[in-house]
């Protein structure tokens, strides 16, 4: 009976070290030898051919630009997946159980549908009241709190003002043109400009006319906390100089960068109210060191999760990136005018505002063209809405925009934009 039972646990024993020994073999080598088509829109059925795909749907994973698909068929050789919605332009991956993941071609994305609406304004005016009752005067920046508040920069009337979620415009800050800190309408500026929002939705505000930046807490309590007087110095608080600041962006750490728009330098500002300047020299295009670096008038900046600046170089008419290791390059544009395409193939005129979604897409509102233009995460410029300068809500390229100013992206991806010439604020809905 001992020979027996130990006979049957050598047998177990074996079993066991065989499937282990199986387990451990490592796998084929997953590769991606091409996919077809290489573009098209969301729901476009790719087929990736490749090798080591292996015979299990369950163990298998596509991505198209980092978003995960729907898996249709699989054989060793061949997968057939569904691109989905918002994946944008980007590479695709395939991932097969514990195998590396293996990366293949880039698959161009198209946006299928695009909608431009009103969310508030019509005739220029300073009118308090519901959606498109309510009135601007220039608007020109944007910002989105946490609960979907839309601040606006209501430069031709010296205000602040906030959109609810149902539309319900009111005056935040400011009232008459001139300089005081204070509390809501007792505030006054003088040609607001930029504005950006923290994590205790904060508001930092760009004052480009008294040469201050400003901070309004979430009870409309406006302070300076740096700047004062034209010029250019670095320093603490009133100390500091700056000439025309325009954009403006916070960090996660509450450290502020702004667009010196006339010193032609983005200056740095830290919680304590010490403002440095971290990028630019004099007034010129140069890429290179973050000290070395030249811009033309850059008026508006934008912040990726990794640290990574994104400017409106406007009088250049590129898209300029200040990389984590302080090298200054462009990313985007060339002379004056109108192209889509890969980098310095891509042409704007007068770019402006500059925003940046989860997906790392940068969006810009591109004032001359009349247009919102979009940069995916490989560089590619495309027209995201507008044609010809005009008013008109309407899908993509029908819709018509005067001058568009400002743009912001809120949680969901939706485009707001400040059309200047039109006195509104604008909604883009993509897909």
């Amino acid at each position: 009976m001992r020979e027996k039972f130990k006979s049957i646990l050598i047998l177990l024993l074996l079993s066991v070290t065989i499937i282990s020994c199986n387990r451990d073999q490592p796998q084929q080598q997953t590769n991606i030898i091409e996919i077809s088509p290489d573009s098209g829109p969301k729901e476009t059925v790719v087929t990736i051919t490749g090798i080591g795909f292996g015979e299990d749907i369950n163990l298998a994973s596509v991505f198209f630009n980092g978003k995960e698909a729907e898996i249709l068929t699989l054989t060793d050789t061949e997968i057939t997946a569904k691109v989905p919605p918002q994946a944008f332009t980007g590479l695709v991956t395939v991932k097969i159980g514990n195998a590396e993941e293996a990366v293949g071609p880039k698959f161009t994305y198209t946006i299928s549908v695009v909608e431009s609406s009103i969310v508030a304004g019509g005739a220029q005016g300073s009118t308090d009241g519901a959606s498109t009752s309510a009135r601007f005067f220039s608007p020109v920046g944007l910002a989105i709190d946490s609960q979907d508040n839309i601040f606006v920069v209501d430069t031709g009337n010296y205000r602040i003002r906030k959109i609810t979620p149902d539309g319900v415009v009111s005056t935040f800050a400011g009232s008459t043109a001139g300089f005081a800190d204070g509390t809501g309408t007792s505030a006054k500026f003088n040609s607001l400009f930029g504005i950006t929002i923290d994590s205790n939705d904060n508001l930092f505000v760009t004052d480009s006319s008294n040469s201050r930046i400003c901070k309004i807490t979430s009870a409309g309590v406006v302070t300076t906390i740096a700047g004062g007087t034209a010029g250019f110095a670095d320093g603490v608080g009133s100390n500091a100089k700056f000439q025309a600041p325009a954009g403006i962006v916070v960090t996660k750490d509450n450290i502020l960068y702004v667009a010196d728009q006339k010193n032609n330098r983005i200056r740095k500002i830290m919680p304590n109210g010490e403002v440095s300047t971290f990028s630019g020299s004099s007034q010129g295009y140069l890429d290179g060191t973050k000290e070395a670096a030249k811009y033309y008038w850059p008026i508006d900046l934008t912040i990726d999760a990794q640290g990574v600046l994104y400017i409106s170089d406007t009088y250049n008419n590129k898209i300029r990136k200040i990389s984590t290791d302080g090298t200054v390059s462009t990313i985007a544009g060339s002379t004056a005018g109108f192209a889509n395409g890969d980098g310095s193939v891509a042409k704007f005129n007068l770019p402006l505002s500059i925003a940046i979604d989860a997906n790392n897409s940068l969006y810009i509102a591109d004032y001359n063209n009349h247009k919102i233009r979009g940069i995916d995460t490989d560089y590619l410029v495309r027209t995201v809405a507008g044609s010809t300068q005009g008013y008109l809500e309407g899908a993509g390229a029908t819709a018509k925009f005067n001058h568009p100013f400002g743009v912001a992206v809120d949680s969901h991806g939706n485009i707001f934009v400040a059309d200047t010439g039109n006195n509104r604020i604008r909604k883009i809905t993509q897909e």
